[in-house]
């Protein structure tokens, strides 16, 4: 059953997006056409890119956000995309073997994860630890495309109690966040961009959570050109752009560590040597 479900997934995604690949030689309105795909987590802020990068060359982008893995399969299965955009190294490393990827992909940005707390921290609650507390309420999403248990697998069994004890499991972090910020929970752990939305910016607590709690590939985004693109100087373009101050101002703004941060450096440096000469 699980092979049909994916069978399936890939193959709408692919006819989506192989619709899409086909026009692009074939401009509407006179503009070039760029197919971007991308990692589902930092949509919000990659549309705010595009939008910006399709002011400033007077282009038209057709972009698709969905979960890496599904993303990359349609690409091995045939669909089309001019560029794509990762959560992770990895999933450029098996495209570039692959053949399907030009090998000067790049690192752009990170995330972390975060515990939240309504405003004031009633709980005064300072690690993962104090989740396990009897007086504190925790709401958990297990379902979600990244659950906590897997963007935190160094903390895999910590996450399990606190899976265990929760209050109610969700299965939207949106709807999840906003009972954070309604005092319906003591606290949630979540990613850092999540903190950004609208009714949700300046109406939490953040508590930082060290950087060893993340697993490596998850904390990591890539950005990569297709070998097959028919747009390869737009496509370079683009994927400059993502580097670009104005792009990284966006992303940083949507609650991602940019990679032109003194954080971002930092992290890259301390946490990702294995990937420092593909931005030399």
């Amino acid at each position: 059953m699980k092979s049909k479900f994916w069978a399936l997934v890939i193959g709408l995604v692919a006819v989506t997006v192989l619709f899409s690949g086909c026009t692009t030689n074939n401009p509407s309105n006179n503009k070039d056409i760029l197919v971007v795909y991308s990692c589902g987590g930092p949509t919000e802020a990659v549309s705010e890119v595009n939008s910006e990068f399709e002011k400033e060359y007077g282009v038209e982008i057709r972009f698709t956000g969905a979960a890496a893995g599904t993303l990359r399969k349609s690409l091995e299965a045939g669909a089309y995309a001019d560029v794509f955009l990762p959560r992770s190294v990895m999933h450029s490393e098996v495209l570039e073997k692959a053949g399907l990827m030009n090998p000067d992909y790049k690192v752009y940005m990170f995330t972390d994860w975060v515990i939240v707390t309504p405003k004031g921290n009633p709980k005064e609650i300072s690690t993962m630890e104090d989740l396990l507390r009897n007086d504190v309420k925790v709401y958990t999403n297990t379902k979600s495309t990244i659950p906590a248990k897997n963007a935190m697998a160094p903390k895999a069994e910590l996450i399990d109690k606190i899976y265990e004890k929760t209050s109610k499991d969700h299965d939207c972090y949106r709807k999840m966040m906003m009972d954070v910020v309604n005092s319906n929970t003591d606290a949630a752990l979540v990613e850092r961009r999540l903190t950004t939305l609208n009714g949700v910016a300046g109406n939490v607590e953040v508590i930082d959570l060290p950087r060893e709690t993340m697993a490596p590939q998850i904390g990591i985004f890539s950005v990569g050109v297709m070998s097959y693109s028919k747009q390869k100087e737009l496509a370079y373009k683009y994927q400059e752009f993502l580097l670009s101050e104005k792009a990284q101002n966006i992303l940083q703004k949507h609650g991602f560590i940019t990679l032109n941060s003194k954080e971002g450096q930092y992290i890259f440096e301390n946490y990702y040597p294995q990937y420092l000469s593909l931005n030399n």
